[in-house]
């Protein structure tokens, strides 16, 4: 391997974090290996496994920098990975994916050629085990479209690409700080949305790589979790990222365009409603409805609801975690909704909400339970957003 000189400021570091993932471990590798545009260096942090994973990994001595830590989690991992990377480029990497040939080219030239950028992120395919173990290649994920402006402000709605989709530049990681090691999950997600905040970044239409769907257990030895409880564990540390989000993002940057001064009303009530959208994808209903009770206290001289105020009303609804979180809140949600219809802007908020769970009942899928529960709660709601003082 090259000197640590030689190789400062060049080329791409791909950082592999893995536990227990020996029967995958050289699929990903060998992927990585195989690039059209070779990575300056591969680096794997070992977080403990007890495994055959390290006796695998005796064979790419060679071309990997390995590391192997006491079992901490994947943040821990990445934490102990990121203060020895050497190259211009980070790419981090999931131990049980494979990347397509030309991943790493196809990205790098597109930062190379904009240097305002901090990041690239991409589509992937999704894939399965075949019966050999090997990864079989299935159905296109493909990008959603949204303006580079808007990056930060849809990935606070959720999550709709992946760090492994991401090649970001290492003073951009840098400058970012480390992943949060209290979080057994949403760690991706959390450092994901700091970069987008803080960088420039932009689409690669084109996949590049599988992500592997499995059964397989996740999370640190002493909080693993299996592919049914996955949900579950997101959705209660998306809750947590959500929280840290609206105690650190400015209420303006929650607005498209950003907006240094919300100090006008108008902006402060779509400000404060876009803040509720993002609290109600992450499921965090207490923060949605302080958001939701602001908006209207604070509009008592303005005008009726704008359209695109209208629209994320009804979006908070069916964004994210939001359905299940406001059905596990019901009683509350719906007294606070009635207790905001004794004002003009509360009955169309309410009403926009009903038109939310009227979308969910007729165009996402469920069970004919499911359906009539969705239009239950739209009657629910539209009925109290009728009352007045």
């Amino acid at each position: 391997m090259q000197s640590d000189s030689a190789m400062a400021n060049r080329g791409v570091s791909v950082v592999v974090p893995t536990f227990n993932r020996g029967h995958y471990i050289e699929e990903c590798l060998d992927s990585l290996l195989a690039q059209t545009l070779r990575a300056e260096e591969i680096i794997v942090v070992d977080d403990g496994s007890q495994d055959d994973t390290a006796e695998r990994l005796k064979r790419y001595r060679q071309e990997i920098r390995y590391m192997r830590k006491e079992n901490g989690g994947k943040p821990s991992a990445l934490n102990l990975a990121m203060n020895h990377v050497r190259g211009r480029y980070v790419w981090i990497f999931d131990d049980d994916d494979v990347a397509l040939p030309d991943a790493i080219e196809r990205r790098i030239a597109v930062m190379d050629r904009r240097p305002e950028l901090g990041f690239v992120y991409s589509g992937h395919y999704l894939g399965q085990d075949d019966e050999g173990g090997k990864i079989k290649r299935e159905k296109l994920y493909q990008l959603p479209e949204v303006p580079e402006a808007e990056i930060f402000l849809s990935l606070m709605k959720g999550c709709y690409f992946t760090l492994p989709s991401m090649l970001v530049r290492t003073s951009a990681y840098r400058n970012a700080g480390p992943f949060d090691e209290t979080l057994v999950s949403s760690e991706d997600y959390d450092m994901m949305l700091r970069l987008a905040h803080g960088f420039q970044g932009t689409a690669l239409a084109a996949p590049t790589f599988i992500v592997r769907q499995h059964a397989g257990q996740r999370g640190p030895r002493n909080q693993r979790y299996s592919e049914r409880e996955r949900q579950t564990v997101f959705r209660h540390f998306d809750q947590i990222v959500g929280r840290k989000i609206r105690m650190t993002v400015p209420l303006g940057d929650y607005l498209s365009p950003r907006r240094a001064d919300v100090g006008p009303p108008q902006i402060e009530r779509e400000a404060l409603l876009s803040r509720m959208v993002v609290m109600a994808s992450k499921g965090a209903i207490d923060e949605m409805l302080q958001d939701l009770r602001d908006a209207v206290e604070r509009s008592p001289r303005l005008g009726g609801l704008s359209t695109t105020e209208r629209a994320l009303c009804a979006a908070a609804a069916h964004t994210g975690y939001a359905e299940d979180a406001i059905a596990a809140a019901w009683p509350n949600f719906l007294a606070t909704v009635k207790a905001l219809a004794t004002r003009s802007a509360g009955r169309q908020v309410g009403r926009a909400l009903a038109r939310g769970f009227f979308t969910l009942a007729k165009s996402y899928p469920g069970s004919l339970k499911t359906r009539s529960e969705r239009l239950w709660r739209a009657l629910s709601v539209w009925r109290v957003a009728l009352v007045r003082a």
